[in-house]
């Protein structure tokens, strides 16, 4: 019985040992992220921090200084992770519809109840709030003050597919985009964004709309099918691309004026070509440069990587991205992003393109994986031109 009672002691106190040294592992990171992989991210001005939410709903927050990241809730909304601009500070709503703004170190700023967001941003004075819910509708602000900025009706093709209506807004508060699915040539002045009476949708393409008066300005008009946009830090640039690889960009100062990117392969599409269609006359190629085998122009998301100067096009299932210059209709350069791991726009399309992310002020692109919770971060060299992977959590 003594000899029983030794061994039951001994398995006891390996066990122990065991779990001890598990727990020691985690919390310094040393098993990788215990997380499926992400849904949507977010990344502070400065560079340094990132917050993921992940289909398993755990939320992190990530320091790319310290190498080290924190798993702060399991219960958070797949589609919420936003980094307050100018601030320490993200955005981020639980399973139970709370959304919460807090600092880095936990100090809550905002806290309230909300629908069920499909994407939401803020300003940084925390005043300014819109949010999109599952039907492509957008509210301003929350509670007693919200408000419906687009609510007339549903975009047939995408209900029930969990591909979004992409929500983004510029540093000064000035104008914010929506962008989903185009296949609509009505005007401002025939529908009014707000009709509960209308079946279908008249705002499911790029919009440019202002945050003052949350009116629409424009209907960036050009692409085709799945679209995602977005708008330049100082509001002067919309960029968007879709899944047919059209690339669009116009001036906020003259949104009826488009201007094609160029096609990877074909150059650029002359719209006033006097030839007729299919001759190889109406593409302009002087200005393309050699594409990498796997470089695919549908595009899954377009993002901002310097300032307002440079920004980024995501190709779906490919490991490269594309570099342009606002102002240019020419790639300027082509980055491999790394064949292992996967990255998120493998096999995602456009239900998980909000798991890229960029900070333009510091020059940090962060992505999450295709299959693995963690997530890869890439730092931007305007000067050299160069992308450079610089942490890998797997």
């Amino acid at each position: 019985m003594a000899v029983t009672n030794i061994n039951k002691g001994r398995w006891a106190g390996v066990a122990l040992g065991a779990f001890m040294l598990i727990g020691i592992l985690l919390n310094s990171n040393l098993l990788g992220v215990w997380a499926e992989p992400v849904m949507s991210l977010g990344v502070s001005e400065s560079g340094r921090y990132i917050v993921s939410v992940h289909r398993d709903n755990k939320l992190i927050l990530w320091d790319r200084h310290e190498r080290q990241w924190n798993t702060l809730s399991g219960n958070a909304n797949l589609y919420s992770a936003y980094f307050v601009p100018s601030r320490n500070a993200f955005l981020w709503q639980d399973t139970d519809n709370t959304v919460t703004a807090q600092t880095i170190d936990g100090k809550v700023l905002r806290q309230f109840q909300h629908f069920p967001t499909y994407g939401h941003v803020i300003s940084s004075d925390l005043e300014t709030y819109l949010s999109v819910d599952e039907y492509w509708n957008v509210f301003s602000g929350h509670g007693d003050t919200k408000r419906p900025v687009l609510n007339d009706g549903v975009v047939p093709s995408f209900i029930g597919t969990g591909k979004l209506l992409n929500l983004s807004i510029d540093r000064n508060d000035i104008f914010f985009v929506t962008a989903g699915f185009d296949d609509d040539h009505s005007a401002i002045s025939e529908y009014s964004p707000v009709n509960s009476s209308q079946r279908f949708s008249k705002y499911g393409g790029v919009t440019l709309w202002s945050v003052d008066t949350k009116k629409p300005m424009a209907k960036l008009r050009g692409n085709s099918s799945k679209i995602h946009a977005t708008i330049s830090p100082d509001a002067q640039w919309v960029v968007s691309a879709d899944e047919a690889g059209i690339g669009l960009l116009w001036s906020t100062d003259q949104p009826d004026i488009r201007h094609r990117l160029a096609s990877y392969y074909g150059g650029v599409y002359l719209d006033d070509s006097p030839f007729e269609t299919g001759d190889p006359r109406n593409w302009d190629e002087s200005g393309l440069i050699n594409a990498p085998p796997g470089l695919n122009d549908f595009t899954i998301a377009v993002a901002f990587i310097h300032n307002s100067e440079y920004y980024l096009r995501f190709g779906n299932n490919s490991h490269f991205a594309a570099l342009f210059k606002t102002g240019s209709p020419w790639p300027v350069k082509y980055f491999d992003l790394g064949e292992s791991p996967k990255l998120v726009t493998y096999g995602s399309q456009y239900s998980r393109n909000t798991a890229i992310a960029t900070s333009p002020e510091a020059g940090i692109l962060a992505m999450g994986h295709q299959s693995t919770g963690g997530i890869s971060v890439y730092q931007f060299d305007p000067d050299q031109l160069t992308l450079e992977r610089i942490w890998v959590v797997e």
